[in-house]
């Protein structure tokens, strides 16, 4: 499924979990990680809440991606405005308008372990697009440090994809 180079649109959750159980730079050296502004600003938030080992550096986290998107204000009202009934988080939202901007013929994935997105993903025919972090890790044989929370891990993402499917979500 996966290859080398690989672009993968990454949300706030992933990154905090990533640098977590100690997998980020693995991560970010065999995949063309890519997010957007909002997300970046997210990882530099609510550091009261978090453990030390999710605090996150701004110029190394920068660094590691291959590309941020600086969603504008603009594409979020045509968002809101197309998407009345849709709830995401900031992060989410904007990450879901930049990868509806991607060319169709590029071959991408999106990791975030939030319903609402996965949700949106389905709505837009990118369920197949969708990935775990724990699928990310098995495949280059990243190393952690502690186990995955559970909605980091293939099994939670597998069980959303086919009630999604099932439509009882």
């Amino acid at each position: 499924m996966f290859e080398k180079d690989q672009i993968v649109l990454i949300d706030t959750n992933v990154i905090l979990e990533a640098h977590r159980v100690s997998c980020w730079n693995t991560l970010s050296s065999y995949f063309r990680l890519t997010t957007v502004e909002t997300v970046v600003q997210e990882t530099q938030t609510g550091f009261q809440n978090r453990s030390p080992g999710q605090t996150i550096q701004l110029a190394p986290l920068r660094a590691s991606f291959h590309h941020i998107e600086d969603v504008k204000d603009l594409d979020r009202a045509q968002f809101a405005a197309d998407h009345p009934g849709v709830l995401l988080d900031p992060g989410e939202r904007d990450l879901v308008i930049y990868a509806g901007s991607i060319d169709p013929k590029t071959v991408w994935f999106l990791n975030s372990p939030d319903m609402a997105a996965v949700r949106y993903c389905h709505e837009n025919k990118w369920l197949d697009r969708v990935v775990s972090l724990e699928a990310m890790n098995r495949h280059i044989q990243a190393h952690t440090t502690s186990s995955l929370r559970d909605n980091f891990t293939e099994s939670w993402l597998s069980s959303r994809r086919t009630r999604l499917k099932l439509n009882s979500l």
